[in-house]
């Protein structure tokens, strides 16, 4: 059976949607309480800009924007995985390590539009 090559580009949006879609979702209620003591907050703040530079960066020619915001979205669930695993293997990091994995992607192709 063959690919359906035509819902390539829309398989990339679909992504660049979802992981907006899980970040807001997941960090929009510890970014809205401004507790500035706190490094959550701060791990919420810089995954949620660079989720929206990320969908951002879709719709420029040059992929810069989205290569640097899948590098520190990379880190930040690098970090966030850390943090899961320690209280062991469970759904949380399954959850980080796909999405590392859509990360590694958008590093790795830029905004390709083949």
């Amino acid at each position: 059976m063959k690919p359906i090559k035509a819902l390539f580009p829309f398989s990339i949006w679909l992504m660049r949607l979802a992981v907006l879609f899980f970040v807001i979702i997941r960090y929009w209620e510890t970014l809205a309480f401004f507790n500035y003591k706190s490094v959550l907050f701060y791990v919420s703040f810089i995954f949620i800009f660079s989720a929206i530079f990320l969908f951002i960066g879709g719709f420029l020619k040059k992929d810069r924007l989205t290569l640097i915001s899948s590098l520190v979205l990379i880190l930040v669930t690098g970090y966030h995985a850390f943090l899961n695993f320690k209280s062991g293997i469970d759904h949380n990091l399954a959850v980080f390590v796909v999405l590392g994995s859509i990360f590694f992607y958008f590093l790795a192709s830029g905004n390709n539009r083949k």
